[in-house]
């Protein structure tokens, strides 16, 4: 693109030169030679020219001694110059002297147009040039964007480091024990457990990220699988101060989400009364339907009797 901007200017830099060469052509060459056409009543030379300009009276001697040679023959002249008279002959010299200066002055113009454009387009060049240089510059320098970073959890601010503390434990016994939001608070009170304060407790149990109702469906989960309770034993355990402290919705949401086969688990339980203890099958069934004991439904604890070997 810079050299074709070079070009381009070379170029209209000869145009010009070419241009005021051929003026300059034009208006000397007849002042030396002739005209191209010989024109009756032109002046030779341009001193001859500003002679008539200075001093009238040389002009007219002049004009005399043209008009003496055309009729000498020694110079070819146009015949209507013996006509002529020495003020006609300054006038015609004055006009040509006119048409000169303006041929000059169209020159002058012709120069500066092609000096302009010449100009002209040097700046394009140097801006285009500056253009491509900013362009590989700045793409050169430009830094490689930097790989996103994760950004690390940092603690609440404006928070207390006992409440921040409080909070951490509140995580931890909601997602590893699935304790509920009372026996969590009470834990973090307890002079047996964590001993923080009731307004950091507090803090924690209201701010501490759970699901209640999946935490008592998670205990009673455990409590059918690993103790083999019953429907009753399970809802009671929950919902006790002295066991899970869970709302009565969110253990009843726990007891109707919960699959368990509850004559499998009468059956193990009178199995285990059976193999640890000396107690008839009467007994075994009280103890499997009593509301001090399993809390089993009857139909449950016949089940469990009649397969218990």
């Amino acid at each position: 693109m810079r050299r074709i901007f070079k070009i381009l200017t070379y170029f209209l830099a000869a145009i010009g030169v070419c241009t005021a060469s051929l003026v300059c052509f034009i208006l000397i060459y007849p002042v030396f030679h002739g005209d191209f056409a010989p024109t009756p009543g032109r002046a030779s030379s341009a001193p001859e020219k500003a002679g008539v300009s200075r001093d009238g009276a040389q002009t007219d001697q002049e004009s005399a001694g043209l008009a003496k040679a055309g009729t000498d023959g020694s110079v070819e002249a146009n015949p209507n110059i013996e006509n002529e008279s020495p003020a006609d002959t300054e006038a015609n010299a004055e006009a040509e002297i006119a048409v000169s200066g303006k041929a000059g002055a169209g020159a002058e113009e012709e120069n500066a147009a092609s000096e302009k454009a010449g100009a002209d387009a040097e700046e394009e060049n140097a801006a285009s040039s500056g253009a491509d240089t900013d362009t590989e510059s700045g793409s050169s320098s430009l830094p490689s964007p930097a790989p996103a970073s994760t950004p690390s959890p940092t603690p609440e601010k404006n928070i207390p480091a006992e409440y921040q503390s409080a909070l951490n434990r509140a995580d931890n016994y909601c997602d590893l024990m699935h304790m509920s939001k009372a026996a969590i608070y009470d834990q973090l009170i307890s002079e047996y457990g964590e001993h923080v304060s009731p307004q950091a407790a507090r803090y924690a149990v209201d701010h501490v990220e759970a699901d209640w109702n999946a935490n008592a469906l998670r205990k009673a989960q455990i409590y059918s699988e690993t103790m083999y309770m019953s429907r009753t034993a399970i809802y009671d355990q929950l919902i006790s101060e002295s066991g899970e402290k869970f709302t009565r919705m969110e253990a009843q949401y726990a007891m109707d989400s919960l699959e368990a086969d509850w004559n499998a688990n009468a059956l193990h339980k009178a199995r285990e009364y059976r193999s640890t203890t000396n107690m008839t099958r009467s007994a075994i069934y009280n103890q499997l339907i009593s509301d001090q004991g399993d809390k089993f439904t009857p139909e449950e604890a016949s089940y469990a009797i009649k397969y218990m070997k």
